[in-house]
């Protein structure tokens, strides 16, 4: 038994027991395994959903996926769930300070059903997902019995200089190996490396300064967690406010000294900027009509399909911001002191994207108004997700 309560750091092994730092350790490696794997259909759904509601209905979509995607996310989710598994039965046993064999079942079963969650209907999706985070909760804070009567070793404990200042700390601090935050930052494991470096930031640091004095090392930490946590959470957020707030300020002067200055009946710097916003979408267009009753936007239906759901409700407000642009303009040719102003959630009911090669409908916003009226907060939700509906040519 006492082989089996050894400890056992490792990516993946069933026997010993991990502590809680190199289980975190264990599970960012995993969680970015797991993004390697889920990467691909995630980017397949929203680039075949028709709705909003559709990416929350996830056993339907993954049944509409192509082989190939469900054949990697079941290995995949396989493999990484195994890797998952093994340590939280390595944790467990650190927990219990015995080697339980039910809680290793029931827990890891949990931990199962929510990684497959991605093919499961979404209640069950958001039921074993609560079970889960609450169970890596436990894990993570849980003191193990065995774990907790080992010797203190401060180059576990987690460096939140290391974690907030990364490449800037790792160049203090001679951890070069911070500078793929570089890289990594701008992809979605980014995240996952900043708090890896924050959980080898001592070990790194001690070991490469070579220090001689425990408590000056801890005091030089501490320093640096502190410079690092005032520049994330108070000086740079303080300084993107005021560049926001200054610009806000200067466009405002702008128009308002452009209106006063402009000639009447002449477009306003303000104009001339829609007018220039306008070039820029109609790229996205192979012609337009706006019509009393509707907006119609024409499209290449080759290039429509290989739009995501975001691009396509994008495309749709573009459109819905030109048709308003333009009504405006025409509003204010016919009565140029009093004309009417029109806006993009005015324009988006009416708002229509076609193929322009079938004249087939692609995309269009539909929202129940008596739902407004009448409907509870989720029939609204539900609504808001629905009302953004396209198809395919």
């Amino acid at each position: 038994m006492e082989d089996k309560l050894r400890l056992n750091t490792k990516l993946y092994g069933f026997d010993g027991i991990i502590g809680r730092r190199d289980f975190f350790l264990n599970f960012l490696i995993i969680c970015a395994i797991s993004l390697l794997f889920t990467m691909p259909y995630t980017i397949w759904l929203f680039a075949n959903i028709e709705t909003l509601f559709d990416a929350f209905n996830f056993s339907q979509m993954f049944v509409q996926s192509p082989v190939f995607l469900k054949i990697w996310i079941i290995f995949g989710t396989a493999g990484f769930g195994t890797l998952g598994v093994s340590n939280i039965f390595r944790r467990l046993n650190d927990i219990n300070g015995d080697v339980n064999t039910t809680s290793n079942i029931i827990f890891s079963a949990i931990y199962l059903i929510s990684i497959f969650g991605i093919i499961l209907p979404f209640w069950c999706f958001l039921v074993f997902g609560t079970l889960n985070l609450i169970l890596a909760l436990v894990l993570l804070f849980k003191t193990g019995k065995i774990t907790s009567m080992y010797p203190y070793d401060f180059t576990k404990e987690f460096n939140w200089g290391a974690f907030l200042g990364t490449w800037i700390w790792g160049l203090f601090n001679k951890s070069y190996k911070t500078l793929w935050i570089w890289i990594l930052g701008l992809t979605p494991w980014g995240t996952y490396y900043a708090l890896y470096c924050g959980l080898k930031g001592n070990e790194w640091a001690y070991k490469n300064k070579k220090w001689d004095d425990v408590d000056k090392f801890n005091t030089s930490q501490e320093k640096q967690a502190t410079v690092f946590a005032v520049l994330t959470f108070l000086i740079v957020p303080v300084l993107y406010i005021a560049l926001i707030f200054g610009i806000t300020a200067l466009l405002m002067f702008a128009v308002v000294d452009d209106a006063k200055t402009t000639p009447q009946g002449c477009p306003t710097k303000l104009e001339k900027l829609g007018d220039a916003l306008d070039a820029v979408t109609s790229a996205y267009f192979e012609g337009h009509a706006i019509t009393e009753k509707e907006n119609k936007f024409y499209v290449n239906s080759s290039d429509w399909s290989g739009y995501s759901f975001s691009e396509k409700k994008d495309i749709l407000d573009m459109a819905a911001s030109m048709s308003a642009n333009e009504r405006r303009k025409a509003s204010k040719a016919k009565n140029p002191t009093n004309y009417e102003y029109f806006s993009k959630t005015d324009e988006l009911p009416r708002t229509k994207i076609y193929s322009a090669e079938t004249k087939k409908l692609l995309g269009e916003f539909v929202m129940d108004e008596k739902v407004f009226e009448n409907g509870s907060v989720k029939d609204i939700m539900k609504a808001s997700f629905n009302a953004y509906h396209f198809y395919k040519d």
